[in-house]
């Protein structure tokens, strides 16, 4: 009996000794060339709308490009980049697919949430409508991308952080009661980034500039970072709750990172 208890408790400590507590490091943005719409962070010219949503794991520095007029706009991808503190990554770049897969999709808004684990990152629920796809043929990647009047295509191509910022200022595992967020200037930020865009209309050719800072980042423990609510879909309310990330918006992005017994790093 004594060794089944002392067997027990060696087991209980070493689960204690590997016990993994999940942590996130939001981040959000600020900018002067697009402004926060519904669920959306958009630039608007009399051409075309762009609309960004950042948030993601990592972030998600892609767009949708609707075309507001009653031609065909191309946009170049192969003059157009994108820019994180000032080292530039081309969105076009060469390369052959074997594979692709297209799909038609239609999203509404609801009360529930789609989840990745427990988080919940979105409230909009999107539907498909059509898929096509090819196996074994390889398709050359295009350097313009031509978008038909009053339709939209998204461009996805490049995470914005994958790394935690680390800050004197910030405590790296926060405990519930502390408050561990550090706020930045246009000019203090340790990250800035922008999309050069370039489309052709008729015979002009029109280049946008959207850019971003990092305007403030907040350390939370997982326990903290979310709240339960019911699940729901529109007025129909079905049975238990879902668990959904507190602080959800288009101009903000998180990076997820881990706390081991083995971590004493305060910041």
């Amino acid at each position: 009996m004594k060794k089944i208890t002392l067997s027990l408790f060696l087991l209980c400590l070493l689960a204690s000794c590997n016990a993994v507590t999940t942590y996130y490091q939001v981040y959000e943005t600020k900018s002067e060339t697009v402004k926060l719409s519904g669920n959306a962070i958009v630039f608007e010219d009399n051409n075309c709308k762009i609309s960004y949503n950042l948030w993601s794991e990592s972030g998600n520095a892609g767009f949708a490009f609707y075309n507001k007029t009653n031609d065909v706009i191309y946009l170049q991808l192969d003059e157009s980049f994108y820019v994180i503190n000032d080292k530039a990554y081309d969105y076009y770049q060469n390369r052959i697919f074997s594979n692709s897969s297209n799909t038609a999709a239609k999203t509404t808004k609801t009360t529930g949430f789609s989840q990745l684990g427990w988080l919940a990152l979105s409230g909009y629920n999107s539907t498909t409508l059509a898929t096509n796809s090819t196996s074994g043929v390889e398709t050359i990647e295009a350097k313009v991308i031509a978008i038909p009047p009053k339709t939209s295509k998204a461009i996805s191509e490049f995470n914005i952080n994958q790394t935690v910022f680390r800050d004197c200022d910030l405590l790296r595992f926060p405990s519930a009661k502390q408050n561990s967020n550090k706020t930045f200037s246009e000019q203090s930020t340790p990250m800035r980034f922008y999309n050069t865009i370039t489309y052709k209309l008729a015979d002009k050719v029109n280049k946008v500039k959207n850019d971003f800072y990092v305007s403030g980042i907040t350390n939370i423990a997982s326990k903290d970072a979310y709240q339960q609510e019911k699940n729901a879909f529109c007025d129909q309310k079905g049975g238990g709750t879902i668990n959904v990330f507190k602080d959800i918006a288009p101009n903000k992005f998180y990076v997820t990172y881990t706390k081991t017994q083995a971590d004493t790093w305060k910041y």
